[in-house]
């Protein structure tokens, strides 16, 4: 994280309408070895970053024409633009201010009057993580391309293309776990920051003599908001990796063990929530608080996360707003599982053979043929188990038998 070679050369645009603070900002970055270029107004902030695609912004809140919230909002409305990280350099410095520059899409502030330092170590930070995310694209990029050639050589042994499309799922659910701490991450950071330079301040009063009643007052209420902001965000980042380590990285545990149905579902559910909040799709749970089952519990969840997936990249096309729907029951000894979507449906000629290996109505778009092949021999194999699928103009289900006990 510390390597100076991810942030040199870096692009910066500056956006401030006082002259005096574009050149102390300037003078700063530049003696850093960033790239700065600045802009006095919001909307020709907008123009500027359009055409010079900073690595990372500094934006002034109080400004001519429209503010730094708007400027920002309207930057992260723009493909090209809105994963540009975009800084606050503000002198309003209140909770509320704060919160609503990470409610339009800013990743942290800096107050004036600028802190030579803070300021470093902030862009610095920032930048890097920027790099990196860019550097994680990449390479998440190059892996699906390489497995779209893999997965096109017909001499590839069966188990090596089986695992290199477990590696693909594997690798987007990552880099959406990632994106998604990101913000919970940065508010916490900056709620704790807040946070140490008002207990300075109150530390400051009280040996001058100087703290009023009113004073503490108003300590003790930004404290007790900038704890729950602490405690929410944390909780959440917590829920997130908790849910992950259960689902994928049980899915390099082979052995069976003792899993609560309902809660393993909505730890399934919690994972795809970062891809989920970019669609407009549902996914649902109906299921019994009181089904246990003794199972690989990696196994299952990597056939419900493809069939959930399957779902959202295959029956929605026609469709804004569907809805994949998770239902559970016990009958004898067995658990019914289904995965239903109100799509369009799969057509008569193709219904027989989506089990069948190679088989896919997506081959000029990537599509290896192996997902729904993987799911039936996961399920057949490693659950003990049978799958089936039924499916009309006004949706598809797949339902999976299993034993309740391996």
């Amino acid at each position: 994280m510390n390597d100076p070679g991810l942030t040199v050369g870096s692009k910066v645009l500056v956006v401030d309408d006082k002259k005096e603070n574009l050149d102390i900002l300037t003078h700063i970055l530049e003696g850093e070895g960033y790239e700065v270029s600045f802009a006095m107004e919001g909307e020709k902030a907008i123009q500027i970053a359009s055409v010079y695609l900073p690595d990372l912004i500094l934006l002034d809140v109080m400004m001519p024409g429209i503010d730094g919230f708007e400027t920002c909002r309207r930057i992260k409305v723009l493909t090209d633009l809105r994963d540009i990280p975009i800084i606050f350099v503000t002198g309003k410095a209140d909770v509320s201010d704060i919160l609503r520059a990470f409610q339009v899409g800013a990743i942290d502030y800096v107050t004036k009057p600028i802190r030579h330092e803070e300021l470093c170590a902030r862009v610095k930070t920032h930048l890097q993580l920027r790099r990196l995310m860019i550097i994680r694209d990449e390479l998440i990029a190059q892996m699906r391309q390489q497995n779209i050639r893999l997965e096109k050589m017909s001499v590839v042994n069966e188990e090596k293309l089986a695992q290199s499309e477990k590696m693909s799922h594997l690798g987007e659910l990552i880099g959406e776990l990632t994106h998604e701490l990101a913000t919970p991450l940065g508010i916490s950071t900056t709620a704790l920051s807040t946070l140490s330079d008002n207990t300075q301040e109150i530390s400051t009063n009280i040996q001058s003599d100087k703290l009023s009643k009113s004073k503490l007052i108003k300590f003790l209420d930004i404290t007790a908001e900038n704890y729950d902001i602490v405690l929410s965000n944390l909780n959440y980042a917590i829920q997130l990796i908790n849910s992950f380590k259960k689902i994928v990285v049980g899915e390099f545990n082979p052995n069976s063990s003792k899993l609560e149905l309902a809660n393993f579902l909505h730890d399934i559910l919690h994972i795809l929530r970062p891809k989920l909040k970019h669609m407009s799709h549902q996914v649902k749970v109906e299921c019994p608080e009181n089904i246990s089952l003794n199972v690989q519990a990696g196994a299952l969840s990597q056939v419900l996360i493809n069939l959930i997936n399957n779902a959202l990249i295959h029956a929605f096309e026609e469709k804004t707003a569907g809805e994949v729907t998770i239902k559970a029951c016990t009958r004898a000894d067995k658990l019914h599982l289904s995965v239903a979507d109100n799509g369009r449906g799969i057509g008569d000629e193709n219904l027989e053979h989506i089990f069948d290996k190679y088989f896919t109505s997506k081959a000029d778009e990537g599509g290896s043929g192996l997902g729904l092949f993987i799911v039936k021999k996961i399920v057949t194999e490693s659950l003990g188990g049978e799958i089936n699928c039924q499916s009309s103009p006004a949706g598809t289900c797949f339902e999976v038998i299993i034993p309740l006990t391996s």
